[in-house]
């Protein structure tokens, strides 16, 4: 499947039957491909990567490539599997650190010189519940200051901490004078802001960064072209398929907004994406054709505790043509009438046509099956949502699957009130909708329970 209009940027997408559809980016090390041409050797096995792009990472291995123009990299003292790990972490897959991978990642990282590299892993620390002093350590130990000194504002004076363990002999004697300062009443060190914080490394040209760049609006920046191109669907294809592959100068379809947070996403240590600034890194994605990016802006999109409205985060969607995962973002709406406020947006009008009907297709789920909010089973603790309810008379006993047996039931005991449904009638069985003599829909953890004049109860 792809996505994408006639005159729009085409991104594979692969649709997986359990969940939303998500966007390939998948790199075979074990090949040379393109631009990744240069050998790295570990443990006899040959890895193959752009030495251009691994330059941008690491002055290490940058200092290597320039002694050893023509020859094998041979990584000594290190692991295959590691080595793998850590090109799958920088490169445009993406890889998510996790609680094993971080402790494989900071000992690279850190014998590389890969500052990158290194603040990624103190982004996962600090996010990360592990012990105390394990994350003082960790921090002195790789010199993660910021790290440290958010460890040291966690502080109280007077506070337990036990110090009889390893951890804390190994620490080196400034971080041991700063516990003490720290637990005797010192103030609290300043927070140290969270890199990147500007583009004044790409501000002018460099050995690395030799090609110039230029924005719609006429703003320039300084970059490795095959770096970028590695990112950028749109370079690649001026870089390695056109003749004018000297050109010193590329101009992007970006506004200077655009540029700057997509350059500040994808070069180290890449800007971490969070609901302020997902909008213009979204759409230089689309516009640069990177699907690495999409699918980053799209995974945030799409979690429940990203902190933005489902219209919002349709609007963003649909802007970058990412249509295949409208449904599952829409998804998220389980009130009718919370649709229909999303219709009286200011900007509705601003959608497509395919994101409406999306929305009107969420509509008619929403309608056709009442009472149908996620919930938690009160056996087994999952939440989930029910695909039917099961109706049941207290008095006689009788079960019935018959959707239609509470809007006959609601409607002879009153009117149907649709509470927040501006212009839609006659709609009956919504979720917390009240009903006349009484009757209403009531969810209470893992049951759905009817109440009316005739005494009707459902249970799930």
């Amino acid at each position: 499947m792809r996505i994408g209009g006639d005159n729009h940027p085409t991104i594979p997408v692969t649709t997986y039957p359990a969940g939303a559809p998500t966007i390939d980016v998948n790199i075979d090390f074990t090949r040379p491909d393109g631009p990744r041409t240069r050998p790295l050797l570990v443990e006899g096995k040959r890895l193959y990567v752009d030495e251009h792009y691994i330059s941008e990472w690491s002055p290490v291995l940058r200092a290597w490539c320039i002694e050893c123009p023509d020859r094998e990299l041979i990584l000594a003292n290190v692991q295959y599997d590691h080595i793998m790990e850590m090109l799958e972490c920088i490169h445009p897959t993406y890889k998510a650190i996790d609680d094993q991978s971080v402790h494989i990642l900071l000992p690279l990282a850190y014998d590389y010189q890969m500052d990158g590299l290194l603040h990624r892993c103190e982004c996962f620390l600090i996010n990360h519940n592990i012990p105390f002093l394990e994350k003082v350590w960790i921090a002195d130990r790789y010199k993660l200051n910021r790290l440290l000194v958010l460890c040291l504002r966690e502080m109280r004076p007077n506070s337990k901490i036990d110090l009889s363990g390893s951890r804390y002999y190994a620490l080196s004697d400034r971080v041991k004078v700063l516990l003490l300062e720290r637990l005797h009443g010192a103030p609290a060190p300043e927070e140290i802001p969270e890199p990147p914080l500007d583009l004044e490394t790409y501000q002018r040209a460099t050995d690395l960064h030799f090609a110039a760049i230029r924005a719609k609006t006429g703003r320039v920046y300084y970059v490795n072209p095959y770096y970028v191109a590695a990112w950028s669907n749109v370079f690649q294809e001026r870089i390695f398929h056109n003749s004018s592959t000297q050109s010193e100068e590329f101009f992007c379809p970006c506004s200077h907004e655009e540029l700057k947070a997509f350059l500040m996403a994808i070069h180290p240590p890449q800007l971490r994406i969070n609901e302020q600034n997902i909008g213009p890194i979204l759409m230089a994605g689309c516009r640069m054709e990177s699907p690495a990016l999409l699918r980053k802006c799209a995974h945030i999109l799409l979690q429940p505790q990203t902190q933005l409205s489902v219209f919002v985060r349709l609007s963003l969607l649909d802007r970058c043509f990412l249509h295949e995962m409208i449904p599952a973002c829409l998804s998220m709406v389980q009130r009718p009438e919370h649709l229909i406020q999303m219709t009286q947006q200011s900007t509705y009008d601003c959608l497509s046509t395919r994101a409406r009907a999306s929305m009107m297709d969420r509509l008619s789920i929403l309608l056709d099956k009442p009472g149908m909010q996620p919930h938690q089973c009160f056996r087994c603790k999952a939440h989930s949502t029910c695909s039917g309810v099961t109706w049941m008379c207290p008095q006689c006993k009788t079960y019935s699957s018959d959707a239609n047996l509470l809007r006959n039931t609601a409607a002879s005991s009153g009117t149907a009130q649709a509470a927040s449904l501006q212009g839609i009638q006659g709609i009956q069985g919504i979720q917390g909708q009240q009903y006349g003599g009484g009757g209403a829909i009531q969810q209470q953890g893992g049951t759905i329970m009817t109440t009316s004049t005739t005494g009707v109860q459902g249970l799930r």
